[in-house]
């Protein structure tokens, strides 16, 4: 029975019911996992007014970082070519930042019954999460067999939430592993792998086979392991601006669509290229200082429309899409970044983002918050801005669970 006079007990409840929600929510619904992060805050926070013998204080790295990183943002306002754009953000951001940092800074009073309830509770989730789209593959296959009404087509939604699943499949598999379900450990990845190739969600496949990578050089060595993620999260979010210019100046539209179609890459990743190398040549117009925080959507020339055109190996030539330079954001961190922040912007993310990296090497660090660590970059580098309200509240719930259910806090 619920005791509502009992502050542990409902601070269990409000972490219960996000982790028995969130993949199932984000199967249908990403967008979802703001409301769903902001409940969790709010319920939280009530409860921490509430209890007049808690004294609560903020985490000082995460802040201090936070803090540069917005007063640089802000900073920006003076030479942005759009300050409405600009200012847009810099309120969202801080109460977004502010919420997830105090969500991760209360799981350390979450009572150690929440722990275990909630690995239950993720399983469930994620056998329902993954039973949809599976069904929903099924019906497809058979449907020839079936009534039109049954037939239905949720791809549209599907994918960012095989992301979420993706990263939170490292707590789950974990969890099924301490309950000794070794064949639901296998199901559950095989099932997730199967959804992946179903829905050709190639950048989810890289993710994981990254934290596979990384989970099984921290079952050895976590120090090392916490290296080499530093180290590649550095060289990405420092270098990825000069090794796209390497690769694709002087180079035409043409003729990295030449290049893409030969080896047969997707026309999506085809057009990712194409992106990186049109942000490229935006960054190194104002390399140091950016062009303004959030303006990647606004950049002169984004929405110049162009035409693909490649030769078959008929000497036939043919029209591979059209597209616009950059609808909306350039699926890379690293230069979205830059693009917006310039050199000093990447600086910040670059020091503070290797001073958490580093804080895993903890031998007490579950091998598992690598592999969520690991997938969450990856997704940074390869498909979503920087400023995505969802994908920001997707991370801290990730982190936050996974941080609960392997009994660790920040």
């Amino acid at each position: 029975m619920l005791n509502w006079q009992n502050k542990d007990d409902l601070r269990k409840y409000a972490f219960n019911f996000t982790t028995l929600f969130i993949l199932p929510i984000a199967i249908f619904s990403s967008k979802a996992m703001v409301p769903l992060f902001i409940l969790l805050a709010v319920a939280l926070i009530a409860l921490n007014v509430a209890d007049k013998d808690r004294k609560f204080s903020f985490p000082k790295l995460p802040v201090v970082a936070f803090l540069i990183l917005l007063l640089w943002a802000i900073a920006s306002l003076l030479w942005t070519f759009d300050s409405g754009v600009s200012r847009k953000l810099i309120l969202p951001l801080t109460a977004l930042f502010g919420l997830g940092v105090f969500i991760l800074s209360e799981i350390k009073f979450a009572p150690l019954p929440a722990h275990e309830i909630t690995e239950k509770l993720l399983i469930i989730g994620a056998a329902i999460a993954i039973a949809v789209p599976v069904f929903e593959s099924v019906i497809v296959v058979l449907g020839n067999n079936w009534p039109e009404p049954l037939i239905f087509k949720i791809e549209i939604f599907l994918k960012n939430g095989i992301v979420i699943l993706s990263i939170l499949l490292w707590p789950i598999m974990s969890a099924l592993v301490r309950r000794r379900h070794f064949l639901g450990t296998a199901v559950s990845f095989v099932l997730t792998l199967y959804l992946v190739f179903r829905f050709s969600a190639a950048a989810v496949l890289i993710a994981m086979t990254a934290s596979v990578i990384g989970i099984s050089i921290a079952h050895f060595q976590r120090k090392l392991a916490s290296i080499i993620i530093g180290g590649m999260f550095l060289i990405l979010l420092l270098g990825t601006p000069f090794l796209v210019y390497q690769f694709t100046a002087n180079k035409s539209i043409n003729e990295i669509g030449q290049f893409s179609y030969e080896l047969k890459l997707p026309n999506s990743t085809t057009h990712r290229l194409l992106i990186w190398q049109f942000v490229t040549q935006r960054i190194f117009e104002k390399p140091f200082l950016g062009w303004g925080v959030n303006t990647a959507r606004k950049i002169p020339g984004n929405g110049k429309k162009f035409t693909l055109k490649v030769d078959t190996p008929n000497n036939k030539k043919i029209i591979l899409f059209k597209e616009s330079f950059l609808p909306l954001h350039p699926h890379n961190a690293s230069l979205q970044i830059w693009l917006e922040l310039g050199a000093v912007g990447a600086i910040i993310f670059a020091v503070f983002g290797w001073i958490f990296i580093r804080k895993l090497e903890d031998d007490n660090t579950d091998p598992v918050l690598f592999g969520v660590v690991i997938s969450i970059l990856a997704f940074n580098f390869i498909s979503f801005g920087v400023w995505q309200s969802w994908w920001i509240a997707t991370q801290f719930l990730c982190l936050g669970l996974t941080l609960v259910i392997t009994r660790r806090n920040v």
